[in-house]
């Protein structure tokens, strides 16, 4: 099995040597190639061969399985003959909001495209775009003000993603592909009454947005109270993993000193949290058994703790924005939480 995992690693990152994605008709032959392999390392005949032939079965697995993956999530990409053309969407706000001198950039999910012309448009179900109050100073409107969870009508102009090509910039592409958003884009003003831009619904029930709108309210809450405070932002990105209010002289001073990666939502303040929700109940579920409750008796004390310090740590994860360090860590501290408590 060890061998299989360690093929299907080397599969994986094999497929990001391409230049181009396999065919499904290639993608097929290597899955039967790899049904056969997998046969051969089961035959008894083939044992001194188990070992090299799990590995290249599991080479040849993982490079199927990223190449299916690659192959899904870039062919929802919107269609060349929709670029620059008015579309008018419904769905809902579905990041937090970040507002800028010129207008706001959020993330959209996709509900409903209305046609054009009698032709429903297909385009992706998450975007990301940009509300602006002006292109230029003859010409502004309003910008509304968004929050997540809401659901808009909204007239926009897409385009595919586009990234800069500089060597060892940021991939902007790349990390659109990442969030899994296949189109930017801009909000267009209102050209008729029909197709005005307008909310339809303060908020839609789901767990993202209900998280989302958790979030934006912790964000507007610190911003608050610490209005004109230089540290305002730095406290917003260790609470809630918002780093765009941090300005461009605290990142230098955070560089030079090291400690950069300590603003963001680390391993650091998830254990933290959580270790100091687990220490809280334990010290007080033990005491309990002195008063009329004596919950002791009923779930011990560590593994009351344990539960506590997953749940803090849960908690705080989706408010930091679930990020790929995040969720690692929220990994670790559940199999470490097995272990103490079991």
């Amino acid at each position: 099995m060890r061998s299989a995992i360690l093929g299907f690693v080397m599969g994986v990152a094999w497929l990001q040597t391409r230049a181009v994605l396999p065919q499904y008709f290639t993608i097929l032959l290597l899955l039967i190639a790899a049904c056969v392999l997998f046969a051969l390392a089961r035959h008894s005949i083939l044992h001194r061969l188990k070992t090299p032939l799990l590995l290249l079965f599991g080479a040849v697995l993982g490079f199927v399985w990223a190449a299916l993956f690659a192959q899904y999530y870039l062919s929802h990409e919107l269609p060349k003959e929709l670029e620059g053309m008015d579309i008018t969407v419904i769905g809902t706000i579905s990041s937090l909001p970040n507002y800028f001198e010129r207008g706001v950039r959020f993330n959209f999910a996709v509900e409903e495209v209305l046609p054009i012309e009698g032709v429903v448009p297909t385009i992706p179900s998450r975007l990301a775009l940009s509300w602006y109050s002006s292109f230029n100073p003859a010409d502004t409107q309003a910008v509304g003000e968004v929050h997540p969870g809401e659901r808009w009508q909204l007239t926009l102009r897409l385009r595919r993603p586009h990234g800069n090509a500089n060597p060892h910039g940021f991939d902007y592409e790349r990390w659109l592909l990442e969030q899994n958003i296949r189109a930017t884009g801009y909000v267009r003003p209102d050209q008729k009454a029909e197709l005005k831009n307008k909310r339809i619904s303060p908020f839609v029930f789901s767990f993202n947005n209900v998280v989302e709108r958790s979030r934006g309210w912790l964000r507007q809450r610190i911003e608050q109270t610490l209005e004109g405070k230089p540290y305002a932002g730095v406290i917003v990105a260790l609470v809630v993993g918002d780093q765009r209010a941090i300005s461009q002289s605290d990142w230098a001073v955070f560089n030079r000193t090291g400690v950069s990666h300590l603003i963001s939502i680390s391993g650091l303040h998830i254990t933290m949290i959580a270790a100091m929700f687990a220490g809280l109940v334990f010290a007080l579920w033990r005491r309990s058994f002195f008063t009329s409750a004596r919950l002791p008796l009923i779930l011990p004390a560590q593994k009351a703790a344990a539960l506590a310090g997953g749940l803090a740590a849960l908690v705080y994860v989706l408010l930091a924005g679930a990020g790929v360090p995040a969720q690692r860590t929220l990994y670790v501290i559940y199999l470490t939480n097995n272990y103490v408590a079991y």
